[in-house]
C-alpha cells in the first residue's frame, strides 16, 4: 500500500528538515495489468462477493487500474482486508508530475455479467451493496475529490449511480454501507460496475477504501446484514513488539519476549451468535502443529448482533524453541457456523459455494526466528524519510545477551533512488559517535518489498540497547519502507540539525533490521582485503585523481543531483575536473569488484 498519512500535512512535503511519511513508487505485479479486451472474453455469474480478505486483488473478479490491497490501512473495517484507491497508477507511479494536477485516478471494474436470464420476479430483487471509508490511516480526500460507483448500460455507456465527495473527517474512522438496486436498464448481457476515483493525480494524497462488495438477486433494500462472522485484521504480535527475533535470543531468554496474541471479530448478522476461537503455531513450510495456544475457546460473553470486539489468546507458554533457524505461522481462526451463502426461495434452500463466508475467518501471521530483529512484518504499506543533507535516521533495538552485529537490512523503497550514496551506521549510544560507518550506495532490486543487505566487515560488540540506520547526502527524501501493521514509532530517531529527536509524527514500524551473531563474524586471519582505491586531493580545487581498480558510476552534487563533469583517463585511473564547480560536499559513486561504494569529497 502506497500512502501518505493524514497525520502529516501535505504542505510540508517540500519543506526543509522533516521526518515524515511518504508515497512509495513501486512495481505492480504483471497479473494486475489486464486489458478491457481480455476482460470482455470472460463473464462471471451472480452472486458476486469480494471482501478482499485474500492478500491481492482477484484477477478472476476484477479489471484493476491502480487499486491496491491492504490489511492495515483501514480503521474498523467490516472484514479482513480492503481495496485502496489513491493517485498512484498501474506502474506504481503518480499519474501526473504536476503536483496540483487533478483528474481520474484509480478504477476497479468488475468482469461482465449476463443478467438476461433472470425471471420477471427476480429482476425486481437485484441489489448491489458495498462499504466505503474516506482516508482511513492515510490522507482524507479534499472537498473537490470524489469516489463514484458507475453501472454500464446496454448502450455501452457508464452511468454515475452513486458518488461521494471528500473533506469528511468523521468518515475517516468508520465504514458506511451503501445498498443500491440494479434497475431494469442494466439487466443486459454485458453488465459491469466499477468504482472510480477523482482527485490529485500526482501521488497517493487522496485515499478512499472499499470493502465487502456484494451483487445478487433475491435481496431487499432494507436488509443490510450478512450471515457472516469475520476477523478484521492481522494477529497482534506474539513476541511483544517484535515480528522477528534472533533465534539465539529466544534460545536464551524466550520468557522476555513471549506474551499473548489476539485479534478482533465482527458479527455482520443482526442476531447474536455463539463463537469460539483457536490459536495455533504451525511450521510455515510443512504446516505441522508446533503449539496449540487456544483450542475452541468460547468467546464470552456471547457476541451480540452486529457486535465488534477484540479478544486475546492464552499466554504463550512452553514454547518448543527450535534448534535451527526457521519460520512459523501464527494462525487464528473462528468457529462460528459460517459456511457458503444460502438463500431460501419459495421454500427451497439454495446454496452458493462460490461465496464462502468462512474465507475471512482465518488470519495468518509469519513468526521469524533467524538472525535478525524486526519490528516490521515485511508489509510495505508506506514510506518514511528525512529531507536533509547529512541527516541521519536510526532505529533503536534492545537485546538481552552479548552479540555482534554482522549486517543491516534496509528496505529502500524508491526505485528512482538506486545508486544514491549513503553511510550505513551503527551506534551504541546516540549521544556518542557511531561505532561503525560504511560508505555505500543504494543497490538495485526487482521488487519493492525486497530488503537490501549491508554486511558489517568489522567485529562490533553491541550494547544491550543499540541503534542502526544511515546518513544521507541529499536534501531529497530518501524513502524507507514503513509497515503500518503495528506502531513502533517511538523506536525511530532522526538527526537533521545536529541533535537527535525521537519520532512523534509517524506511526508504524520502519523497515530497518539488524542481523546479529553470537560470535565475532570477522576472523582477521581469513580476511582477504581488496586493494583500496585512492582519491586525492581531498579537499579539491580543480582536478581530482581516482586511482585503483573500479568502475565510475556517477558524481552527485551537494543537492543530490547527478552531474556531468570532464573526465580524463589516467595511467592509474581517472582524473575528474572540478574547476569552476560550486563549493560543497560531493559524492563519488563507484563499483569496486562489483560492490557499490561511495566516497565524499569537498570542493573548495
Amino acid at each position: 500500500m502506497l500512502l501518505i498519512s493524514a497525520l502529516i500535512s501535505i504542505s510540508v512535503v517540500d519543506s526543509f528538515g522533516q521526518f515524515q511519511q511518504l508515497p512509495t513508487p513501486k512495481k505492480i505485479a504483471e497479473g494486475n495489468k489486464i486489458s478491457a479486451r481480455q476482460a470482455d472474453e470472460v463473464k462471471i455469474t451472480i452472486p458476486f462477493w469480494d471482501d478482499f480478505s485474500s492478500p491481492e486483488i482477484s484477477n478472476s473478479l476484477w479489471i484493476n487500474k491502480g487499486v491496491t490491497h491492504s490489511f492495515t490501512v483501514a480503521n474498523l473495517p467490516p472484514s479482513l482486508g480492503v481495496a485502496v484507491f489513491d493517485g498512484i497508477g498501474v506502474d506504481g507511479r503518480p499519474y501526473e508530475t504536476n503536483p496540483i494536477s487533478q483528474g481520474i485516478t484509480d478504477e476497479l471494474t468488475s468482469r461482465p455479467f449476463d443478467l438476461t436470464e433472470l425471471s420477471e420476479a427476480e429482476r425486481e430483487t437485484v441489489f448491489f451493496s458495498f462499504f466505503w471509508q474516506a482516508g482511513g490511516k492515510s490522507e482524507i480526500p479534499d472537498s473537490n475529490d470524489r469516489i463514484s460507483l458507475q453501472f454500464l448500460n446496454a448502450n455501452g455507456d457508464w452511468i454515475d449511480i452513486w458518488n461521494q465527495t471528500g473533506a469528511l473527517e468523521a468518515e475517516q474512522f468508520f465504514f458506511t454501507q451503501e445498498t443500491i438496486q440494479v434497475t431494469e436498464e442494466y439487466l443486459h448481457d454485458a453488465f459491469q460496475f466499477r468504482f472510480q476515483t477523482r482527485g490529485r493525480a500526482s501521488g497517493p494524497f487522496d485515499t478512499w477504501l472499499v470493502d465487502y462488495v456484494y451483487l445478487d438477486k433475491n435481496r431487499v433494500a432494507g436488509n443490510k446484514n450478512f450471515i457472516d462472522r469475520t476477523l478484521t485484521g492481522i494477529n497482534s504480535p506474539a513476541f511483544e513488539k517484535y515480528s522477528a527475533i534472533p533465534l539465539s535470543e529466544l534460545q536464551t531468554n524466550a520468557e522476555n519476549y513471549l506474551g499473548t496474541t489476539g485479534n478482533e471479530f465482527n458479527n455482520l448478522e443482526n442476531r447474536f451468535r455463539a463463537m469460539e476461537f483457536t490459536v495455533e503455531l504451525r511450521d510455515k513450510q510443512s504446516q505441522e502443529l508446533v503449539l496449540k495456544i487456544n483450542n475452541n475457546t468460547p468467546i464470552n460473553p456471547v457476541p451480540l448482533a452486529l457486535e465488534r470486539r477484540q479478544f486475546t489468546s492464552n499466554p504463550i507458554n512452553d514454547l518448543p524453541i527450535p534448534e535451527e533457524e526457521t519460520e512459523w505461522e501464527l494462525v487464528t481462526y473462528l468457529s462460528s457456523g459460517d459456511g457458503p451463502l444460502f438463500q431460501i426461495v419459495d421454500g427451497d434452500s439454495l446454496f452458493f459455494p462460490e461465496v464462502d463466508f468462512r474465507k475471512n475467518d482465518t488470519a495468518r501471521t509469519t513468526i521469524v526466528m533467524r538472525d535478525y530483529f524486526a519490528y516490521d512484518n515485511g508489509s510495505l504499506d508506506y514510506s518514511a524519510g528525512i529531507n536533509q543533507w547529512s541527516g541521519m535516521l536510526a532505529v533503536r533495538y534492545e537485546k538481552t545477551q552479548d552479540a555482534y552485529i554482522k549486517g543491516v537490512s534496509i528496505n529502500f523503497s524508491n526505485f528512482t533512488q538506486f545508486g544514491r550514496g549513503v553511510d550505513i551506521m551503527v551506534w551504541n549510544d546516540l549521544d556518542e559517535d557511531p561505532v561503525y560507518v560504511k560508505e555505500t550506495v543504494i543497490p538495485n532490486k526487482e521488487e519493492a518489498k525486497e530488503f537490501s543487505y549491508f554486511e558489517i566487515d568489522e567485529n562490533i560488540l553491541l550494547n544491550d540497547v543499540f541503534y542502526v540506520g544511515f546518513m544521507q547526502f541529499t536534501n531529497d527524501f530518501i524513502y524507507v519502507g514503513l509497515d503500518k501493521s503495528r506502531n513502533n514509532g517511538e523506536e525511530i530517531f532522526y538527526n537533521i540539525a545536529g541533535t537527535w529527536q525521537q519520532n512523534e509524527a509517524v506511526s508504524g514500524s520502519l523497515m530497518i533490521r539488524p542481523h546479529l551473531s553470537e560470535t565475532p563474524p570477522v576472523e582477521d586471519a581469513e580476511i582477504n582485503l581488496p586493494e583500496k582505491i585512492l582519491i586525492y586531493p581531498n579537499p579539491v580545487t580543480d582536478y581530482l585523481r581516482i586511482e585503483g581498480t573500479f568502475e565510475l558510476l556517477k558524481v552527485m552534487d551537494p543537492y543530490g543531483r547527478s552531474i556531468k563533469i570532464d573526465i580524463e583517463d589516467a595511467e592509474k585511473g581517472k582524473i575528474l575536473n572540478f574547476a569552476g564547480a560550486m563549493s560543497g560536499l560531493y559524492i563519488i559513486n563507484v563499483l569496486e569488484q562489483g560492490e557499490p561504494k561511495s566516497y565524499r569529497i569537498l570542493v573548495k
